[in-house]
């Protein structure tokens, strides 16, 4: 039996001698893990398509332990995001909560599209990075039930607020928010930290960007 995915590739990895793991985030199946075989070897055509940070289209096959990748077809190579060190950085923080604050096969397609949009605007942005990663931290805690604003003693709850309901073109035109930027990036980090119980791995990245 066969079935397509609309997916935003998050992370791949070597799998046996000669294939690949792919970590996906699709519309239709939300995570799931796909065995993409012989992917490995040079003259593969999967594996160009199963870059972390592309869209593809993909022909999948189901398999007694894991699905089969067959096929792949890019429809956005966000070539301009891998190609510079700072928007790759934001786009690996984006899919590392999605890696962690995620379950595979529960598909949400407002996760897919969250993560679509925010790759967009990376790759026509020079600038705004901070305020596109609070964007995105605090309207995926939303989506998972996890918004802050929940409690009652949160501080600068019309902020995150407006931030979960608007997109990032009215976020960064807000100077409440840009005024009060590094407390809305502490309550994050808090709230990240909470439903992680780990340190994030691109955390000291982005830091170091700043300086």
């Amino acid at each position: 039996m066969y079935y397509n995915l609309t997916a935003l590739i998050l992370s791949r990895e070597p799998f046996r001698e000669d294939d690949l793991l792919a970590t996906v985030y699709s519309a239709e199946k939300g995570k799931i893990v796909l065995q993409a075989r012989s992917a490995k070897k040079i003259k593969s055509k999967l594996a160009g398509h199963l870059e972390p940070v592309t869209l593809s289209n993909l022909n999948v096959t189901i398999g007694k332990n894991i699905d089969q990748l067959i096929g792949a077809q890019i429809i956005k190579p966000f070539t301009i995001i891998k190609n510079d060190i700072k928007k790759l950085a934001y786009a690996s923080y984006f899919i590392e909560l999605i890696n962690s604050l995620t379950q595979e096969n529960h598909p949400d397609k407002r996760i897919f599209y969250l993560l679509e949009k925010s790759f967009d605007y990376l790759a026509k942005t020079d600038s705004n990075y901070p305020l596109i990663r609070i964007s995105f931290g605090y309207k995926l805690l939303h989506l998972l039930g996890f918004n802050p604003t929940q409690k009652l003693t949160v501080k600068l709850k019309d902020q995150v607020n407006y931030i979960v309901k608007n997109n990032v073109n009215n976020i960064i035109k807000n100077t409440s928010i840009i005024k009060n930027l590094s407390a809305l990036n502490k309550i994050l980090d808090q709230e990240l930290e909470i439903h992680l119980e780990k340190e994030l791995k691109t955390k000291e990245f982005l830091k170091k960007l700043k300086n």
